[in-house]
C-alpha cells in the first residue's frame, strides 16, 4: 500500500474488517463518518447532529498527523459526549479530549516524581496544610477567547464538591475540600476541612481529581446530564493546543491551535503536530500489522508476544524501552484477582485466602508476559521512593506466611476446614453437589492472563472459566460480577504516598452491591472500621513522618490478614511508537513523561515530539 493513495485525502485499510476507515490527514472529508459499516446499526450516530454539522476540515500532510489507536473497541460509542466527570463517559472523554484540549493546574510525571506548574504558576500550604493557595498565570485563555481565571477553578472545585457523589474519581473530595475561595483574578485559595499535605498530588495534579472546566459554558448546566459536545457551537471548549474538529464512532480529529495561549506567553513551544487523530482499538492482530506499516503512529497496549512480531518486522517500532524487555514502564496500576467481597462467598476472608494460595504468581506473569512480567503482593507500585515501605511489608509478608508462589497444601486445609470437599474431578463442591464455580471477567488487554490464570485455580480445584465479553466491565463496576480480573491506581506516586491507595479501601470508597463504584478501581466492597481509623490517622502526615511508617504497617497488617484484593503483578503499559513519522517519543533514557495515550499528561509528547520527514 502506498504512503500516499491521492492529493487530497488517504485511506487506512482495517484488515479482516468491512469497514475502511477515511482518516483526514491531508484534506479530510467535509465531515467525518457518521454512519457504521453496512449491516450494522449506529448507535450513537443519529443522535450527535452537531458532528454532522461540523465545518470542512482543512488540509493537513500525513508527515504532520499523529494516528493514535486508543481507546473502544471497534468505534466510540460515546463520541458525542464529552462530560469528563459523567461515570461511563469519562473514558470517552480520555481518548483524546483530555489531553489534546485541558490542561492541569499541575503536570506530574508518574515515573520521576518530578513536577511541573502549568495553570498554576505557584502554589504553597499553609503551616498546618490546610489552606493551600494557587497563583494562576497570566493570560491563559479558553479556545473561544474568554480568559481562564480564578472564576474557572472557584467554580470547578465547588462544583466537583457539591456532586463529587455522583461523579467519577471524586468520591475523596468532599472528605477534604471545604471549599475554593477567589482572592482575586489570578489568586484562589483551596480551604479544606482537615490537614492534608498530599492534596496537591491528589487534586491539583494529573494524578487525580476534578478536571478545570470553563464557568461561562458550564454554570448553567446540569454537570450530571451536560454532554459537552457540539462541534458547530464550538464545544468542547478546553485551554491545551488542540481542538476537536470532528468525532464521529470511527474516529476523533484534533487539530493545532497556532493562537494557543502558551506560545505568545512564551510558557511552551508550538507544537510540531498539526493534527492528532484517535482511533477505536481494533483487534490486536489487525492492529500489529497497522504499526508493521507504519499507518498509525502508536498503537494499543499489545501483548509481548504480539510486540515481538511488530518489533521484528518493523525496526521502526519502539517502544519505552527500545527493542528490550520489559518493552515498557511499571505503571501506577497493579494487576489483581477482585472479588467482591460483600457477597457469599468471597465475604469469608479464608475463603479470599485459600484462593491467593492457589495462585503462583511468578509462573502466571510469566506466562501471561512472555517472561517480562513482575509479581505483586500487594496495592502499591514500588517506585523508588517506596523501598522503605515495600521493606516493611515483609515482615508482615513473613508474619502470614505470604508470598509469591502457590500453596496448594493450605488451600485444601482452609477449604475442608469451611466443609468444603473434592469430587470426581479433583473440584470444590458443597454439600450439595455444587462445584465452586469462578466465572472470571478479563478484559480484553490483559486477555493473556485469562488461560493461565483459570488453569491454576482448577488445580488448585475451584470451578473456574474467564470471560472476555466487554459488557461485564459495567456489572464489575457494580459489583454483581463478583469475580474480575484487573488493575487498580494510582498506586505509588510520589506525593500521594501510600495514603491514596490505603483509602481506597476505606469506607468513603464502599458502595453496596447494585450501586457503581466512585472510582472505577474501588470494586473490593470490603469494610473494616478498625483500617478505616488507621488510614484517617495517615491522611494529614507526609510520607517522611515517623508516624506514617507506623500507621502503615498497622494498616497494612489488617489488609493482608484479610486480604480484600488478591494482587498478582505488576502492570507494564507497553504501547508501540512508529518513528517512520515522529521521533523524541518518551523512553527511558528521556523520561519527559510517559506515552500512556488516554492519560493526562500525553499532552507532554503532543507539545515534544519532532517530525521525522
Amino acid at each position: 500500500m502506498s504512503r500516499r493513495l491521492c492529493s487530497t485525502r488517504w485511506r487506512l485499510a482495517v484488515y479482516g474488517l468491512a469497514l475502511a476507515l477515511l482518516i483526514a490527514a491531508c484534506g479530510a472529508p467535509t465531515a467525518p463518518p457518521a454512519s457504521a459499516p453496512a449491516g450494522e446499526a449506529a448507535p450513537a450516530a443519529e443522535a450527535a447532529p452537531a458532528a454532522a454539522e461540523a465545518p470542512a476540515l482543512r488540509d493537513v500532510p500525513r508527515e504532520r498527523t499523529l494516528i493514535v489507536m486508543a481507546g473502544g473497541p471497534n468505534q466510540y460509542q460515546q463520541f458525542d459526549n464529552q462530560n469528563p466527570f459523567i461515570p461511563g463517559s469519562d473514558a470517552a472523554f480520555h481518548t483524546g479530549t483530555l489531553p489534546a484540549m485541558y490542561e492541569p493546574l499541575i503536570m506530574f510525571n508518574v515515573l520521576t516524581g518530578e513536577y511541573e506548574n502549568w495553570l498554576a504558576e505557584s502554589w504553597e500550604y499553609n503551616d498546618d496544610f490546610t489552606e493551600i493557595t494557587i497563583n494562576l498565570r497570566s493570560g491563559v485563555k479558553w479556545d473561544d477567547g474568554e480568559p481562564l481565571d480564578a472564576d474557572d477553578v472557584v467554580f470547578t472545585f465547588n462544583m466537583t464538591r457539591d456532586n463529587a457523589a455522583s461523579m467519577v474519581h471524586l468520591a475523596d473530595l468532599p472528605s477534604f475540600l471545604e471549599e475554593a475561595v477567589k482572592i482575586d483574578d489570578l489568586t484562589v485559595k483551596v480551604v479544606l476541612n482537615k490537614p492534608n499535605p498530599s492534596f496537591w498530588a491528589t487534586t491539583l495534579t494529573t494524578n487525580h481529581g476534578p478536571i478545570i472546566v470553563p464557568e461561562h459554558i458550564w454554570k448553567d448546566q446540569n454537570p450530571l446530564e451536560f454532554t459537552n459536545f457540539d462541534l458547530a457551537a464550538g464545544l468542547p471548549v478546553g485551554s491545551g493546543p488542540f481542538k476537536m474538529v470532528a468525532s464521529s464512532p470511527q474516529q476523533k480529529v484534533f487539530d493545532r491551535r497556532d493562537d494557543w495561549w502558551a506560545i505568545e506567553a512564551g510558557f511552551k513551544p508550538l507544537p510540531n503536530v498539526e493534527r492528532i487523530i484517535y482511533l477505536p482499538a481494533q483487534d490486536e492482530s489487525q492492529a500489529a500489522q497497522l504499526m508493521i506499516n507504519n499507518q498509525i503512529d502508536m498503537g494499543p497496549i499489545m501483548q509481548v508476544s504480539t510486540l515481538k512480531t511488530v518489533l521484528a518486522q518493523n525496526p521502526k517500532v519502539t517502544m519505552f524501552t527500545g527493542q528490550e524487555p520489559p518493552y515498557g514502564y511499571l505503571d501506577w496500576c497493579p494487576i489483581d484477582l477482585n472479588l467482591n467481597a460483600s457477597e457469599p462467598p468471597y465475604n469469608d476472608k479464608d475463603i479470599r485466602w485459600a484462593i491467593s494460595y492457589a495462585l503462583d504468581r511468578e509462573k502466571l506473569v510469566t506466562l501471561a508476559e512472555a517472561g517480562a512480567g513482575v509479581p505483586a503482593l500487594h496495592p502499591f507500585t514500588p517506585y523508588a521512593w517506596f523501598a522503605p515501605f515495600e521493606e516493611a511489608l515483609q515482615e508482615i509478608f513473613a508474619k502470614y506466611d505470604y508470598g509469591v508462589t502457590a500453596r496448594l497444601d493450605k488451600v485444601d486445609e482452609i477449604m475442608t476446614g469451611k466443609g468444603w470437599s473434592k469430587n470426581s474431578d479433583g473440584l470444590w463442591v458443597d454439600g450439595s453437589g455444587a462445584t465452586f464455580a469462578m466465572n472470571i471477567y478479563v478484559p480484553d488487554w490483559l486477555k493473556a492472563y485469562g488461560p493461565p490464570l483459570a488453569q491454576q485455580l482448577r488445580d488448585a480445584g475451584y470451578d473456574a472459566t474467564f470471560d472476555n465479553s466487554p459488557g461485564l466491565g459495567s456489572a464489575v463496576q457494580t459489583g454483581e460480577q463478583l469475580e474480575s480480573f484487573g488493575c487498580k491506581g494510582p498506586s505509588g506516586v510520589l506525593g500521594m504516598d501510600p495514603y491514596f491507595m490505603l483509602a481506597v479501601y476505606a469506607a468513603q470508597y464502599f458502595r453496596p452491591t447494585g450501586e457503581p463504584a466512585p472510582i472505577w478501581w474501588a470494586t473490593s466492597r470490603w469494610q473494616n472500621e478498625e483500617y478505616d481509623a488507621l488510614v484517617e490517622q495517615i491522611a494529614p502526615l507526609s510520607a517522611d513522618d515517623p508516624k506514617t511508617m507506623e500507621l502503615f504497617k498497622e494498616a497494612m497488617d489488617i489488609w493482608v490478614s484479610e486480604m480484600p484484593d488478591i494482587y498478582v503483578g505488576q502492570l507494564i503499559i507497553r504501547y508501540p511508537m512508529s518513528t517512520e513519522y515522529w521521533t523524541n517519543w518518551p523512553t527511558e533514557d528521556n523520561v519527559y513523561g510517559f506515552p500512556h495515550s488516554w492519560q493526562h499528561d500525553f499532552m507532554l509528547s503532543f507539545i515534544n515530539l519532532e517530525p521525522a520527514q
